[in-house]
C-alpha cells in the first residue's frame, strides 16, 4: 500500500468520525450509509469496512438505540488530524448535517399510527413531542383502515395545523 492509499484510507475514516461527531447520536447504520453515499464520499463496501475498523479500534461505538457515537479516543484522533480533511468537504458536511438533524428531530417529534384490535375496530394514535416532553396526545376509534391511514398521513404532513385546530375547539 503506497502513501497516497494510506492517506485516502485515513481521510475516509476521519470523514466518518467527523460526520458521527457532528450528528449527536442520531445516525443508525442505514442513515449513516445513506448520508455518506448520497454525498458520494466513498463506496458502500469501503464504508462498511471503515466503520467496522473504527468500531474494532473503539473510536466509534453503538448505543442502546443502535446509533453511532464517537468515543473520547475517537474525538482525540479527529481533533489531531482534522486538517487532513479538506475544508470544502467539512463545510459541505456541516450544512448537510444541520439539515439531517432538523429533519430527524422533526420526524421523531411526530407520532401518527393506527392499529386494529381483536374485534376488527381501527384506532388512531396521534402525538406531538418537543424534545422529550409530550405536548399533545390523542387516541380515537375510526370506522375503516383507509380512514385511519388518511388521518395518520395528514397528521404527519400538517401536525401543527391539526394541533391548532384541536386546541381551538377548547377556546372559551
Amino acid at each position: 500500500m503506497d502513501s497516497s492509499e494510506i492517506l485516502e484510507l485515513a481521510q475516509h475514516k476521519l470523514i466518518i468520525l467527523y460526520i458521527v461527531n457532528g450528528a449527536d447520536h442520531l445516525f443508525n447504520d442505514e442513515e449513516l450509509s445513506r448520508f455518506i453515499l448520497e454525498k458520494d464520499l466513498m463506496n458502500y463496501f469501503f464504508l462498511q469496512q471503515y466503520i467496522k475498523e473504527l468500531l474494532d479500534t473503539d473510536l466509534l461505538l453503538v448505543d442502546e438505540n443502535n446509533n453511532y457515537y464517537i468515543t473520547p479516543d475517537g474525538k482525540i484522533a479527529l481533533n489531531l488530524f482534522l486538517n487532513k480533511i479538506s475544508k470544502d468537504i467539512t463545510e459541505s458536511i456541516k450544512v448537510d448535517l444541520v439539515q439531517f438533524k432538523k429533519d430527524k428531530i422533526y420526524k421523531q417529534s411526530i407520532h401518527a399510527e393506527y392499529f386494529k384490535d381483536d374485534y376488527d375496530r381501527f384506532y388512531v394514535d396521534l402525538a406531538l413531542k418537543e424534545n422529550s416532553t409530550l405536548m399533545f396526545s390523542l387516541s380515537f376509534e375510526v370506522p375503516t383502515e383507509d380512514y385511519a391511514k388518511i388521518i395518520c398521513n395528514n397528521f404527519k404532513k400538517f401536525p401543527e395545523e391539526y394541533y391548532l385546530k384541536i386546541i381551538k375547539l377548547f377556546d372559551i
